[in-house]
């Protein structure tokens, strides 16, 4: 393809995804009124929360694995077509446990959909245009993620909690329809063998640690109904490592993993993302519950958050050829550090504008961290893995914010149960505050050099003298 049809693929690929995030951004609100409307008390929120994280999660590097194999187009045409039909479940769903299904269907179209835009921006662009286009990338998924609860509680409040899904099943259409005739048919590599094993495993292993802050939730850390979950997910893993090891074309890129291009900046990720997620539900259950705020103050706080991470990402992609990747990242997990901190003096009195401007800096830095990630993790991945480097990185991402913000959720309802309801967020804070300033510490094993990145004076300066010394 040429360059304008690469660029416009692009944003017709963007378009699609999304409207595919601003769906799955859509369903919390509307939680309370489905459960009275199947006169369910509140705790079986867990089982539709469980079953779209099992959906979103569980079958990315399955998704990943088969883009590389079958092609983008059939995996990002597959996952509009669930998004329809998971979102028109729900709607009119006869029982309960349909509208979980049809949940568990809606976030399985979000595994198939949302990663691919960072899997086409590491084949299709080069080297020196991946941080602007993982920058516009970001854009476009934080305005989804921004749009999709304030239109939600909208629909919502005024024509019921099923329109809104009604809506999310025409938008599944529409991008359909984006993806069928904006996005090329790339065929992929075709593989002798299905990864059965590694589909299995990874599913269980994933499974498992969902559920378990859910059990922790449930019935407290002390009774340890979480301990099987816990058994599930560790032998899991082991025996994924051992079956992963075994296949010529892995559903995971074991050998890829242990590079520095990957493991390092996906540790700082799992740190970051846990920490960003779970301010998001605790500030959100300090305000409502501690302050006695409306939940209209916690929509206005979650505009600054996600309004700065959508801009971040859009100048962080034009940064990354003006400033070494480790300062980037080294600026982001620092302002992290200063948002969380923030929290950790706040107070009953605290005033709105304060926690609006922490909001602020916690998504300026998460929104700086995205692009610079996501550009060193496919640094160095082969062409023809790039689905499953891609999808596995976005699977770790989402299992770090969904397992942080439960345990985060865990953390602050100890403090509070010693009967400081008050002081329970800014201890929790505190403790988030320590956890996020260990991200620096994995910063040294970052590489220096990430091509088409900025690359530090004293480097340039070794490249030019190791040219000068090559013979004529």
């Amino acid at each position: 393809m040429g360059e304008k049809s690469v660029r416009k693929s692009f944003h017709f690929l963007c378009l699609g995804i999304l409207l595919v995030v601003f769906a799955e951004a859509t369903h919390i609100p509307a939680y309370p009124k489905m459960l009275e409307h199947f006169q369910l008390g509140a705790g079986y929120s867990v089982y539709m929360q469980l079953g779209f994280a099992l959906g979103l999660t569980g079958f990315q590097p399955l998704m990943g694995w088969l883009s590389d194999t079958l092609g983008q187009k059939i995996v990002i045409l597959f996952g509009a077509a669930l998004l329809t039909i998971g979102s028109l479940l729900i709607a009119i769903a006869p029982a309960f446990w349909v509208l979980v299904l049809g949940l568990f269907l809606k976030g399985f179209s979000g595994a198939a959909v949302i990663p691919s835009g960072v899997s086409f921006v590491a084949k299709y662009f080069s080297y020196e245009k991946r941080g602007k286009t993982m920058g516009i990338y970001g854009f476009y998924t934080v305005i989804g993620g921004l749009a999709g609860p304030i239109l939600s509680g909208i629909f919502v409040d005024r024509l019921g909690w099923n329109s809104i899904f009604f809506l999310c099943s025409l938008l599944g259409v529409v991008a359909l329809l984006l993806f069928a005739f904006g996005v090329p048919n790339i065929k992929g590599v075709k593989s002798a063998s299905f990864d059965f094993l590694g589909v299995l495993f990874v599913f269980l292993l994933l499974g498992g640690l969902l559920s378990i802050p859910t059990f922790i939730n449930n019935y407290g850390l002390s009774s340890w109904m979480w301990v099987p979950a816990f058994i599930i997910s560790l032998v899991s893993f082991l025996l994924l490592l051992l079956v992963e090891k075994r296949q010529k074309k892995p559903l995971l890129d074991i050998e890829y993993a242990k590079t520095k291009n990957f493991w390092a900046p996906s540790a700082i990720a799992v740190i970051m993302f846990m920490s960003f997620s779970s301010v998001m539900y605790v500030l959100t259950f300090f305000v409502q519950s501690v302050q006695g705020k409306s939940s209209t103050v916690v929509g206005l706080l979650q505009f600054p958050l996600f309004l700065t991470m959508a801009l971040a990402n859009i100048v962080s992609g034009r940064l990354m050829s003006k400033i070494s990747t480790r300062k980037l990242i080294g600026s982001s997990i620092g302002l992290l550090v200063v948002g969380v901190g923030m929290l950790s003096i706040a107070k009953m009195d605290t005033p709105f504008l304060y926690l609006f401007l922490s909001m602020s800096i916690i998504g300026t830095a998460i929104g700086m961290v995205g692009p610079v990630v996501k550009s060193v993790i496919v640094s160095k991945a082969s062409p023809t893995r790039l689905g499953v480097v891609s999808f596995t990185y976005i699977t770790i991402e989402n299992v770090a914010s969904r397992v942080g913000a439960s345990f985060a959720l865990v953390t602050f309802a100890l403090f509070a149960a010693g009967g400081n309801a008050v002081g329970a967020l800014s201890s929790t804070a505190l403790l988030l505050t320590i956890f996020t300033a260990c991200a620096f510490l994995f910063l040294v094993f970052i590489p220096k050099r990430i091509e088409g990145n900025y690359q530090e004076t004293e480097d340039l300066a070794e490249q030019t003298e190791a040219v000068e010394t090559i013979p004529l």
